[in-house]
């Protein structure tokens, strides 16, 4: 299990890389040193490939209406530009929507998408269901409650310029399964004159006592808003779980 302070550390890389993927970045592109942990015929009829990940062999399985760009021509260089340093991205789909119009990735703020990623130095380390307790304990009396976030908001603004970050605001925690945790927040971008406010579903979840991390994203538009994105990252992480049993 891991300790304490690797528990922080998880929470803060999740915040960043649900946050930042919804901004634009001006980091440059870096290799991705997983590359070759993928496995393009899985021979699973139900993934688009397989992942690597220590022991852990994750099915990438294919989902109805979502496109997975993360070895696309025309989207690994913005992919790249958004993988967190500690973090690699294992699959990036978006809605055919953006996938016909791939270019408009370098535009701040789009919604509807989903990834599934991994902090690198958790390759090798064992974890099992106890661990969400540890990490639900942090997250809810510790993490969005103290003054941690004002550390996190300035790293986030220093890497996302002319963007202002709002408190993340946590509004449900659940769990679809045994082996995953949900978290629903919603966060308010401001950028010039204009304000978007994010739905972001955090998913952790862990396949042959690997830690696995995926989110989905979507503007808030109305009330429905938030039961929309829960019934869609739901969809999505069933799929995952059912395919990697």
């Amino acid at each position: 299990m891991c300790k304490s302070n690797d528990t922080m550390k998880l929470l803060k890389l999740l915040f960043l890389i649900l946050t930042i993927s919804c901004t634009k970045s001006n980091s440059s592109t870096n290799p991705d040193k997983y590359s070759n942990y993928y496995n393009i015929n899985s021979g699973n009829k139900s993934c688009e490939n397989t992942f690597q990940f220590g022991k852990a062999n994750l099915c990438i399985p294919k989902i109805e209406g979502m496109y997975n760009i993360i070895n696309n021509i025309e989207s690994k260089d913005y992919i790249q530009s958004k993988n967190f340093p500690g973090n690699t991205f294992v699959a990036y789909y978006v809605n055919k929507k953006l996938y016909k119009n791939l270019q408009v990735l370098w535009e701040d703020q789009f919604d509807d998408f989903f990834q599934i990623y991994v902090t690198n130095h958790n390759e090798n380390k064992d974890v099992d269901i106890s661990y969400f307790t540890e990490v639900n304990k942090n997250y809810l009396e510790n993490y969005l409650n103290s003054d941690k976030w004002e550390t996190l908001k300035k790293r986030l603004e220093n890497i996302n310029e002319n963007n202002v970050f709002e408190k993340p605001i946590l509004i449900e925690n659940y769990s679809l399964s045994k082996n995953s945790m949900q978290y629903v927040t919603l966060v308010t971008i401001k950028k010039k004159n204009t304000s978007k406010n994010m739905i972001t579903i955090g998913n952790m979840f862990i396949v042959q006592n690997r830690l696995f991390f995926s989110s989905y994203n979507k503007f808030y538009q109305n009330s429905n808003s938030i039961e929309e994105a829960k019934k869609r990252n739901n969809e999505l992480m069933l799929k995952i779980i059912d395919n990697n049993k």
